[in-house]
Formats: C-alpha cells, structure tokens, sequence
C-alpha cells in the first residue's frame, strides 16, 4: 500500500507531528538551500533573512493546505489534485511530479559530489572541484551518491523517517559550526552592512526562483498521508520546512558574505556549501555531512518521484518502479556537467518547476477549499473504472476548467519568465501566474457553470 495511491487507513498513520516536523526539517536544510542562500546574497544579508522570516512563511501556507487534504483523505499527492483536474486529468500532474521531483537529485548530488572531491583530495590526493583535472573525482562522487540514495528510497518511507532523524543532527551540529566560525572572523553588524558588487538579477527573480524551489516540494502529500492527526500533517510540515529551509538559506548566505569579506570577490558558483567549506577551513567531516545532508533530502524527492509515476503509470509492481526511479535519478544526475555553469543550471532547473507547481497547487487548493467546500468523498477520489475505460467517480475524468486554467497560468509564467524578462523583472512572473490562474478557474466554475453538474453530484 505504501508504493500505491491507495487509501492510507488510521492503523497505516505512522508519522506523528515531530516525524513529520523532523522530515521537513531535514529536506529544508538540504544543500540546495544553502547554494539558493548563497546565490540571493548578491542583494544583501537584509533580503536574505526578510525572505527566511517573512516571505518564506508567508508561502508555504498554500502548500501545507495540501498536506491538510493528504491527511484527511489519506491521499497522496497525485491523488489529491483529482477534484482539480479530474481523475484521467490527475494522471498528467502525476506526470508533471514525477518530472519536477526526478529532477531536484541532479541538483544536490552535484553538490554532494563537490564535497567527495574534497574528500578524495585530502585521501588521496586527487585534484578538488575546480581545479584541473578535476572531472574524473567529481563523477565518481556523483556515482557513489547517487547509488547511495537510489537503494535507501527502495526500502521505503519507514527508512526515510530513521535517516532523516540521524542527519537532523548533525545538520544541525554543521550549520552551528559553521556559523560560529564566521561569525568568530567577522562581526554580525560588519555582515549585515557589507556592500555585495553589483546584482545582476533583481529581487523579482528571486522570488521566481523562490516560488520553483519552495513549491517544488510536490512531495507533501505523499508523507502527509502518513500523518496521525492534521496538525503533523499541516503545522508540523509547515513548521520543519520553515526552521530547515530557512536557516539553511541564512548559514549559506552568511558564508557567503564571509568570504566576500575575506577575498572581495563574489561568485555565485561557489555558493555551494563544500566551496564554502573549503574557503573556511572546516575540514573533511564537514565535507562528509554535507554528503550525507543530500542522502537524505534526496530520498525524499525520489520516494515523491516515484508517487507521481505510479500514480501516472498504475503498474501491478509499484515498488519495481522504485527501482526504476532509482536507476533513472543515476543517470539524470550526470545532467549538470552538460552546463558551462552550475548555477546556470540551477536558474534553469526552477523556472521549468516552477511554472508545473504555481499553478497546480493554486488550483488544488482554491478547488478544494473555496469552489468546492471541502465536499469531496473518499469514493469518488478512490473510484474504479467502468470496463469501458471511464471512471466511475462522480468527479469525471476531466476537469477541463482546471486544466483550461493551468494551461493559462503555466503560459503566463513562462511567457514571463522567458519571454518578458524586463516587465518579470518588476512584477515578478510568478504573482502574475497565481493570479490568472485564480481568476480564470473562478470565472470559469462560478460564472460560466463550467462542470457545475459533476460538481453538484459530488457534493
């Protein structure tokens, strides 16, 4: 039942409010969080702790009311944007998960296997990311991480939730050791005050990018799903991501600045923690945290992954295609070395996710809680097919004002975001994205009647 998107019954509830809180906590304070934090201190320390105090919890409301619906129907993710987007519909989400979540891996085993070449280097003695000759070591600790992580998120949730308890820890011993040996070279208010070159971005595109690495955390329901009550499922998802996501952007921004301090130059490519580490001297078991730090936020992804396409693919073997996602994330892992840049890649990497999550979660959570009132049915989201194929849910098998909506919003953002980079720039792509789709979806349930009887038959 685990691999499946099945009903989760209450004797299958596992997860209390502090495995939910700790789960989150350990994907938030993963190396992405660090790289991101490192990246938006090219406008300053000020933004960078607004963005972890205010705007960051500002915008994981929306997504833990999706771990409220998980909760309450024991559904996966997949599963909950079925009243959305209609059962059928729900398969091409399914699909659109398993694409942004496969895809965050190749983000943070990259790093990981920067962190391995330092490992390497003072083992035995081979050259360190960025030197020459330096290919070679950083495939290989691409190889070892990502085989690492491909066999734990085979065994299942229960192991996820250990992992994530033992990495919690020395996460924490990490980020405090680090903070603390920046803060002994330099003083906070010398910090706070630093003067960062030139921005080549604006605070805009942060917040698009913000909304890709914040949103793109699709995997909610699927851990939700597991939650006893709906405070774990909600507060204490909400609660880790928060604490987690957000010191994790402060430590790597004040690294950052730290090194800016101490050399003057500023380069967003050696934003990730291993360089940071490196330039601070804080040795090979930093080096080695950081490693086990992407295990375990990568087999959370994965196991979110592997949700989206069972959900997509209905297999008779669900846990075989665990073993393909493993296999799969092995090879999209080598992704990045095709980029001339890392961080070329990263910006890249969250304008395409965030464009498939803004406006699916919009939509899930305005259909759920305002269009339909919470009045959705175990029945009609676990419903068989009829033999001819059609679904016997009261919900249809497409709802083609939300997918009419999506389309409008995804466009929007995309547009913007690629398109018109200049007006993004002001405007950012995002709101504009959340708000058409909004409107759109509005207009077309409440004025225009589109799929009111489904609706009312549901009800």
């Amino acid at each position: 039942m685990e691999y499946g998107t099945k009903k989760i019954p209450a004797k299958g509830r596992t997860y209390g409010f502090f495995d939910l809180t700790v789960t989150w906590f350990g994907s938030g304070v993963n190396t992405g969080s660090w790289f991101f934090g490192g990246m938006a201190a090219a406008i300053g320390m000020g933004f960078v702790m607004r963005y972890s105090l205010i705007y960051l919890p500002l915008l994981m409301i929306p997504w833990a009311m999706v771990g409220w619906i998980a909760w309450r129907h024991g559904a996966s993710t997949v599963t909950s944007t079925i009243p959305a987007l209609g059962v059928k519909g729900a398969r091409l989400a399914e699909i659109g998960e398993f694409f942004g979540m496969i895809g965050w891996p190749s983000i943070n085993t990259f790093i990981a296997a920067i962190s391995l070449t330092y490992v390497f280097g003072q083992m035995f003695g081979w050259p360190t990311y960025g030197q020459e000759g330096a290919l070679w070591p950083l495939m290989l600790g691409i190889l070892i991480t990502a085989v690492t992580q491909g066999v734990i998120v085979v065994i299942g949730h229960h192991a996820i939730k250990y992992l994530e308890w033992i990495a919690v820890v020395l996460l924490i011993i990490l980020g405090i050791w680090e903070t603390v040996v920046v803060l002994q070279h330099w003083d906070i208010r010398e910090i706070m005050s630093v003067e960062m070159p030139a921005a080549q971005h604006s605070t805009a595109f942060y917040f698009d990018l913000a909304f890709g690495f914040c949103w793109g955390w699709a995997m909610i329901g699927d851990f939700g799903r597991f939650a006893r009550r709906p405070g774990g499922a909600t507060v204490g998802s909400w609660l880790g991501v928060n604490l987690g996501q957000g010191w994790f952007m402060l430590v790597g921004a004040v690294g950052v600045i730290g090194v800016v301090l101490d050399t003057g130059i500023y380069d967003p490519n050696a934003s990730d923690p291993s360089s940071i580490i490196a330039s601070l001297g804080l040795g090979t078991v930093a080096f080695l945290v950081v490693f086990f730090a992407t295990v375990s936020t990568n087999v959370t992804v994965l196991y979110g992954a592997g949700m989206g396409l069972i959900g997509a693919a209905r297999p008779t073997s669900p846990r075989r295609m665990l073993l393909f996602i493993a296999i799969l994330q092995l090879i999209m892992c080598f992704i990045p070395l095709a980029f001339e840049q890392f961080v070329s890649y990263f910006q890249f990497f969250l304008g395409i996710i965030g464009g498939i999550f803004l406006p699916m979660w919009t939509l899930v959570v305005l259909d759920y809680f305002v269009v339909r009132k919470r009045r959705v049915s175990d029945d009609d989201l676990y419903a068989e097919e009829n033999p001819d194929g059609t679904t016997r849910s009261r919900l249809g098998d497409w709802n083609l004002a939300g997918w009419i909506s999506a389309v409008i919003g995804l466009g929007t953002f995309y547009t913007l975001n690629y398109g018109l980079t200049d007006i993004a720039a002001t405007t950012t792509a995002a709101f504009p994205a959340i708000a058409i789709t909004a409107v759109s979806y509005l207009f077309l349930t409440l004025v225009a009647g589109l799929g009111r009887e489904t609706r009312l038959s549901a009800a």
